[in-house]
């Protein structure tokens, strides 16, 4: 096997460059199935929960209330997963932005909205503040600082509480970039039209969930079910099709 160095010399420079990018779809390729891994871990422990609860319902004396029962319960109920999923989505984005290269403007804007989408869900998700605020209001001794935490943590949800008004520009931007990027590589050709169908489809079927959740909670079993479930194995193909393919292009780096 010839090191990179080596080849490097071999090549003319535009070449050379492009071999040293073939690394980064063996990285999207794993990040794919990292991604892959947190949403069956969001499935599975979805279908544990022994409740559903509407997300919006809940004070945020209530989610104190879920947090000093249980940290975890109250991370992942209000998105934690989600974090790590956008973060592991970026890699995948990048080398599909390379893999579409010569389709340029259009790739490299979805890139952008993306990761506006991924700060945007970061920097105002309430899973990580509300459990700071939780330990706060554990240690309170008077009603005042219990109020004004409570205050604290309903700012928090109006701003960054899944499936609520306040998120939805984040997941907006988010399902956005996962339809156009499967349009995208429809008309590549480079993952083929099944790969970028399922991505279309299931995608589109997950950001319906989303606007039904978001905005009319009363139906949100029925979108859950319909929408979700469908998107949500559509949406694992997705991923187990591009992390194939981008393992498949990045081999040329041996």
């Amino acid at each position: 096997m010839k090191n990179a160095q080596v080849i490097n010399k071999e090549l003319p420079q535009g070449e050379a460059i492009v071999f040293h990018w073939q690394k980064l779809y063996t990285m999207g390729a794993i990040a794919a199935v990292l991604a892959m891994l947190v949403n069956v871990s969001d499935i599975i422990l979805g279908f544990g929960a022994t409740e559903i609860v509407i997300n919006g319902t809940r004070s945020a004396a209530e989610w104190f209330a879920v947090y000093q029962e249980s940290p975890f319960d109250g991370l992942y109920a209000l998105g934690i997963l989600n974090i790590f999923y956008m973060i592991a989505m970026l890699p995948v984005y990048f080398a599909l932005l390379w893999a579409h290269r010569r389709q340029g403007v259009q790739a490299g804007l979805i890139m952008i909205v993306f990761l506006l989408a991924t700060a945007i869900y970061i920097s105002t998700n309430a899973a990580v503040p509300l459990l700071v605020l939780s330990n706060k209001y554990a240690l309170a001794t008077t009603d005042l600082q219990k109020t004004i935490l409570i205050a604290a943590g309903e700012s928090i949800l109006a701003r960054g509480e899944d499936f609520t008004p306040g998120s939805f520009i984040s997941l907006l931007l988010g399902s956005m970039s996962a339809i156009s990027i499967s349009i995208v590589m429809l008309q590549g050709g480079i993952f083929g039209r099944r790969n970028a169908w399922i991505g279309i489809i299931g995608f589109t079927c997950l950001f319906l969930f989303t606007i039904v959740a978001t905005f009319v909670p009363a139906l949100y079993n029925i979108a859950f079910y319909g929408f979700a479930s469908i998107g949500g194995i559509l949406a694992l193909t997705w991923f187990a099709l591009v992390a194939r393919r981008l393992f498949q292009l990045g081999i040329r780096e041996e």
